[in-house]
């Protein structure tokens, strides 16, 4: 595998990257990788927790043939500009542009391109996959069908049950703070009112700063009408034990896109993209960041491009 560090501008930041190319002179495809949601750098770190995702997909491709980049998300990693004031639509710009760069880089010109993404990064796939005819197939790994306004409360719905089990005086300590503040959804969903009803990039909530102009865009779209408008071959793969996406928007997305589809939810595949054996809780998510990526995601994944190569999908 050779790596290239890569930049690009654009909308006035400089966006820093990675080329992974496999050894040799043959590029058949080249898959563009695009991250969650937060503040996260080419390989889908950041300062919390350490996920290495994307450079394991990256080398697992390589070993397969198949060329990829990676992006730090502006703000992030060595890209410049400002990630608490970046909306969603700035992140489907920045998508668009490492695509067309891609796209016009001479030693991929005659090399088919795929979307992959994670999380807020299957919705930004679709919506180039929608937009740019030039593209062969997408791969939609945790995508979410789901309003953010729902997600939002049912996150902090998961993040109250698991503070309920947590044993401990930390969680004695959590729970007894929790009974002194109050309804947590009631004055979560005053919060997302209040930045709805926000017009500015950013926020202050009690001295912690909130990018306002990301979470009013996410809530405005229309996630069914996004992945309807998908007319590319899919491969969608979400956890069992995922809580952050929903695994049955898997299946929802079976009656949205109007494209060859091939769909799996793997046991025990948690958002962090690995199995965890236990009852599914964020609390695990540092532990199993040690552990490497599942590799059934790994497999289908390969297998899949590879079929498309070759034309058997």
């Amino acid at each position: 595998m050779n790596e290239k560090l890569v930049s690009i501008e654009h909308d006035g930041v400089t966006l820093e990257g990675t080329l992974s190319r496999p050894d040799g002179d043959g590029m058949a495809m080249c898959v563009l990788l695009i991250a969650g949601s937060g503040p996260l750098d080419r390989n889908q770190n950041s300062a919390r927790v350490q996920l290495n995702l994307f450079n394991s997909i990256a080398a697992k491709l390589c070993e397969k043939g198949i060329a990829s980049v990676r992006y730090d998300k502006r703000g992030c990693g060595k890209s410049t500009g400002d990630f608490d004031a970046t909306g969603h639509t700035e992140l489907v710009g920045d998508a668009a542009r490492w695509l067309s760069w891609m796209q016009q880089l001479s030693s991929l010109k005659e090399t088919s391109f795929y979307l992959l993404g994670h999380g807020e990064g299957a919705l930004i796939a679709a919506q180039l996959a929608a937009s740019n005819p030039t593209i062969d197939g997408q791969i939609l790994i945790s995508p979410s069908v789901e309003n953010y306004a729902r997600v939002i409360q049912r996150q902090a719905e998961v993040a109250l049950q698991e503070i309920s089990t947590l044993r401990g005086f930390k969680g004695g300590l959590l729970r007894f703070f929790l009974r002194l503040s109050g309804n947590q959804i009631a004055k979560q969903k005053k919060l997302v009112k209040r930045i709805q009803q926000s017009s500015g990039a950013t926020i202050k909530i009690r001295k912690q700063l909130i990018n306002a102009k990301w979470i009013r865009e996410m809530i405005a779209l229309d996630g069914p009408a996004i992945f309807a408008e998908t007319t590319v071959p899919t491969l969608a793969i979400g956890g069992a034990k995922d809580l952050q996406s929903l695994p049955a928007d898997v299946d929802t997305l079976k009656t949205l896109i109007r494209a060859p589809l091939e769909a799996h939810v793997l046991p025990d595949l948690t958002h962090v993209l690995r199995a965890d054996e236990g009852v599914a809780s964020t609390q695990h998510y540092t532990r199993l960041s040690l552990q490497p990526v599942d590799d059934r995601l790994h497999e289908i994944i390969g297998r899949w491009l590879i079929d498309r190569g070759q034309g058997n999908a």
